[in-house]
């Protein structure tokens, strides 16, 4: 069983800075300019976001008798399409190492029933490790520029990612996740970094306060206490199904 990381300080800000001339669905893909840092971590690149056309339910019982009525994607939301920059993580030895592409999303079905009928049906995982020292991380490679809104379980809300937020690539062989925890009373905006190499989960973000943001941007910070609390209850439950983790 793995021990569950103690929470950390992690003084995180990410500067978004974008001019969104919103056309129609398929008429314009924008760069969003992105720099997230704190606690040995770094994300520093630019995103290219559409908007989003949600991919049917994989339940392709969905709403018939004895089903869940068949899920979407919030309202609102841009689909990443693709990031470049550069990424670092102290706690794993990785430096400025190039991101090589986003992970495409792979709809699946929610693996806890439970959460099944509300999350995104864009949700995909990220599955490393090997049965029983398996685990999953959860994206969906949605951005809200007016904020996310609820779309699982818990009480998350107001990022520019949600719960299950975006992952990528980068040069070694490693996959990152980042995802919004919400807007936390007294923390601001609070957001999550996991980074596995395949075989285990290298690094975990949990705690996080805020950073000033830059004169007319948006910021990014790690996820604050509430969201550490949430998150890891979140994905311990999604991730009990599978065995413990290594």
């Amino acid at each position: 069983m793995k021990m569950m990381k103690s929470a950390r300080g992690i003084p995180a800000a990410a500067a978004l800075v974008a001019a969104m001339a919103f056309g129609g669905p398929q008429a314009f893909a924008d760069v969003v300019p992105i720099n997230f840092s704190g606690a040995g971590y770094n994300v520093n690149g630019l995103l290219t976001i559409v908007p989003n056309v949600a991919p049917a339910d994989p339940n392709t019982n969905c709403g018939t008798a004895g089903n869940n009525a068949c899920r979407t994607d919030p309202p609102g939301a841009f689909m990443i399409t693709g990031i470049t920059g550069t990424f670092s993580d102290a706690n794993s030895g990785i430096s400025n190492a190039s991101i090589t592409s986003l992970v495409p999303i792979n709809p699946a079905n929610e693996r806890d029933p439970v959460f099944d009928p509300l999350v995104p049906s864009s949700l995909s995982f990220v599955d490393y490790g090997t049965p029983p020292n398996a685990g999953a991380l959860t994206y969906n490679n949605l951005f809200f520029p007016d904020g996310s809104p609820i779309d699982c379980a818990y009480p998350f809300s107001g990022t520019l990612l949600d719960v299950f937020g975006m992952a990528f690539t980068v040069e070694g062989g490693y996959t990152v996740d980042l995802w919004g925890d919400g807007n936390v009373p007294g923390r601001g905006n609070t957001y999550g970094v996991g980074v596995t190499n395949g075989i285990s989960q290298l690094s975990y973000a949990f705690n996080g306060v805020n950073a000033v943001p830059e004169p007319g941007s948006l910021a990014l910070f790690g996820a604050g206490l509430l969201g550490m609390m949430l998150v890891w209850r979140k994905r311990a439950a999604r991730l009990g199904a599978r065995g413990p983790q290594a």
